[in-house]
């Protein structure tokens, strides 16, 4: 789990989990300890002006016989296209819990 901390107004702002943290720890299943160890997770969020938000991911990775840490980095920007459509079981769940 990512964490970070972000004024109430910020339009950026960045998250991070590091190996070995005792809050924001890394862990990881056998296969990916022993193949693709993760180091290191970091994003950073930008709210823009047009009403769309951008992300930029980088992570680092152990990956055995390669001489240097590999890092893995994504960027995208999201636009909204329409109004969220609620989950019918959710929905559902939502309507038994009120009785």
């Amino acid at each position: 789990m990512a964490t970070g901390h972000a004024e109430r107004d910020a339009k950026r702002f960045s998250l991070e989990a590091v190996r070995g943290s005792l809050t924001n720890g890394i862990v990881s299943g056998p296969f990916l300890e022993y193949a693709f160890r993760t180091e290191r997770y970091t994003i950073t969020v930008t709210i823009n002006a047009d009403g769309t938000w951008s992300y930029e991911q980088d992570t680092v990775l152990i990956i055995p016989g390669q001489a240097e840490p590999f890092h893995h980095t994504d960027r995208n920007t999201l636009k909204k296209i329409g109004e969220p459509t609620p989950n019918p079981t959710a929905l559902a769940a939502a309507k038994a819990s009120r009785g």
